[in-house]
């Protein structure tokens, strides 16, 4: 038992972390998500839409992955095992697109946020060039969305002007921005907690919250917890 808190193999680390991450935002997406959907709640705005709320949370997590693993594959990885998460409810619901559409988001998201790492290479989770890496990441996962949308739904975003204007104002303009806003809060918001720890020294012991977090039984719990919230909600 001591062993499984104290791996040595690089590639059994890199698998407990990607499906720490993933079953976690797997979990997000299910609980988070599906709170987001209510009515009662949609109609506050689109401050609290799905891709302001969902998208920034996705980010800081696949940052975390990266910057534990060190490797882009990871988060790939990490991308696919939340798109699973969401598919696996393919066997009650049939292959519906209120299935399907969200778990190839998700994989688009972890691609986009791929590509917007290896152009900045930000070094640290909270900073300047971590935002810009968001930014991009965030601005190529809409534009790609808009395409899956022409592709997949059949609607006539980039064949006709009228239904292009309509697209790109709606998520392109007002839904980005809301999503950098709430990015700029989120992160701020963390950036103010991690101050506060370090104003009171508050001390936590890196090494043993590694070992407990990033193992096959932590893992795994939160991989099954991920699935079955998943089915529930």
């Amino acid at each position: 038992m001591k062993s499984l808190f104290n791996i040595k193999n690089e590639r059994l680390k890199m698998l407990f972390t990607v499906l720490f991450f993933g079953g976690l935002w797997g979990f997000i997406e299910a609980t988070l998500g599906f709170v987001l959907k209510l009515g009662s709640v949609k109609s506050i705005g689109v401050f609290v839409s799905s891709t302001a709320i969902l998208l920034p949370l996705a980010f800081y997590l696949m940052g975390l992955c990266y910057k534990k693993t060190g490797t882009l594959r990871s988060i790939v990885y990490m991308g696919l095992i939340a798109a699973a998460i969401k598919f696996s409810t393919i066997t009650i619901f049939g292959f519906i697109d209120i299935i399907y559409n969200p778990s190839i988001y998700i994989v688009i998201e972890s691609l986009t946020m791929v590509g917007a790492i290896a152009l900045i290479r930000p070094k640290n989770i909270l900073s300047a060039k971590s935002f810009l890496t968001a930014s991009i990441a965030a601005t190529s996962y809409i534009f790609l969305m808009l395409v899956c949308k022409q592709l997949i739904d059949g609607e006539a975003i980039f064949t006709d002007m009228a239904s292009w204007t309509k697209a790109s104002e709606k998520y392109l303009l007002i839904r980005n921005m809301t999503m950098h806003i709430n990015l700029i809060i989120s992160g701020s918001i963390i950036y103010g907690l991690s101050k506060i720890i370090q104003k009171f020294n508050w001390k936590l012991n890196t090494e043993l919250a590694n070992k407990i977090l990033y193992n096959p039984i932590t893992a795994s719990a939160v991989f099954a917890v991920a699935v079955v919230t998943t089915f529930l909600l």
